[in-house]
């Protein structure tokens, strides 16, 4: 257990990080309230106890090349947050996420004899196994959130736990296809849900694929309605600008993508945890990606798996469709979502392969084995 006035570092790089961050947050504190945790996070970990000494936004970018582009703003934040790691000396640091940032912190930290915890593992079994090497000499145990994750670290002599998924916690079981159509003014059917990611770079390469899609599905099928959730705010300038070209009516939502995804038929979303999302409530779906042409190059080269999407990744075998790069062609995707739609057999052989999907992403309570586990080797 953690003794009196035992100090925690974490650092969270995104708003994702955020989200998962302040539940951590609020179980560490529930299992010691004294703790004292500090370091990088955004309003999700600060309203949870946590003392925001840099606070993060949503950066917005995507890619290998549009991360290179940034990279004087990161150092200086990296320069920031060690130097106030070398003043505070905390007993304890939790990396959650942000590999290229928190790999290299761990480092630091393990140079001053600070033990790392790293909780939801950057995907190195996808793209980075060069970099395990580094985790297993300055990481002290990963908390994955994959069951293939424990084995994959356990086969490189780093310790690991599967704590599950920590969506699977955040997601309301008792949603209901007609009371959240009923909540959003949803008449008609088919409903399309259109999720193009929830940063600036990748809506303002994926929605315009999304909404050409959107009209060609349109052309079938007449008495379709599409919903596009918006992440933030922030981002409703970025998508009434691209929404000035779109062949149809699109209903635009500022609010969790959970009622979108239980009110839809189909879902056409960029790849990401979303997908999870949309297989936890069992929705058929497409994945569509686009990135800059130096980042695709650069992945092609790194990626060591054949898959991008994760809920085919959590499977271990396609089980829905992907359309990357040059093959996220309108044509193509649409008609993807035409045989979905229209061709019974094809949708439920998909929702029996994602209740599989599932059952493999754990039981609610992830962040709180996470911190038991955490405050019970410190």
């Amino acid at each position: 257990m953690t003794a009196d006035n035992t100090n925690i570092m974490i650092l969270a790089g995104e708003p994702s990080g955020d989200i998962h961050g302040g539940h951590l947050c609020r179980e560490l504190k529930k299992l010691d309230p004294g703790l004292q945790l500090f370091g990088m996070g955004g309003p999700e970990m600060e309203n949870a106890g946590f003392e925001v000494v840099h606070r993060i936004g949503d950066t917005g970018v995507v890619g290998l090349w549009e991360v290179y582009k940034e990279i004087g703003k990161y150092w200086k934040i990296f320069k920031k947050m060690v130097a106030v790691m070398e003043e505070r000396r905390p007993d304890a640091v939790i990396l959650i996420d942000y590999p290229g940032f928190n790999i290299r912190f761990a480092r630091k930290a393990h140079q001053l004899g600070i033990k790392v915890y790293y909780y939801i593992s950057p995907q190195l079994w996808a793209w980075g196994q060069w970099r395990i090497k580094k985790i297993r000499r300055y990481v002290d145990m990963m908390l994955v959130i994959f069951p293939f994750e424990k084995e994959f670290y356990n086969s490189h002599g780093i310790e690991a736990e599967f704590v599950g998924h920590p969506l699977i916690g955040t997601l309301n079981p008792n949603l209901k296809k007609e009371d959240c159509r009923k909540q959003l003014g949803i008449t008609s059917s088919p409903v399309i849900g259109l999720l193009p990611g929830s940063r600036k770079g990748e809506i303002e390469k994926i929605l315009p694929l999304l909404l050409e899609t959107a009209g060609i599905l349109r052309d079938h099928l007449p008495e379709a309605e599409f919903l596009l959730p918006i992440a933030s705010a922030e981002l409703r300038p970025v998508v009434d600008d691209l929404m000035k070209s779109a062949p149809v009516e699109i209903k635009v939502v500022e609010e969790n993508s959970q009622n979108i995804i239980v009110s839809s038929d189909l879902l056409i979303l960029a790849s990401g945890t979303v997908t999870l999302e949309a297989a936890v409530f069992l929705r058929p779906m497409i994945i569509v990606y686009k990135i800059s042409f130096f980042s695709w190059i650069m992945g092609k080269l790194l990626i060591k798996i054949p898959f991008i999407g994760l809920v085919n990744i959590v499977s271990g075998k396609k089980i829905v469709q992907e359309f990357i790069q040059y093959q996220a062609r309108p044509e193509a995707v649409a008609r993807a979502g035409l045989e979905i739609l229209t061709q019974p057999g094809i949708r439920d052989r998909m929702i029996r392969e994602l209740k599989g999907v599932k059952e493999k992403l754990g039981l609610p309570g992830a962040a709180a084995r996470a911190a038991s586990v955490i405050t019970n080797s410190l």
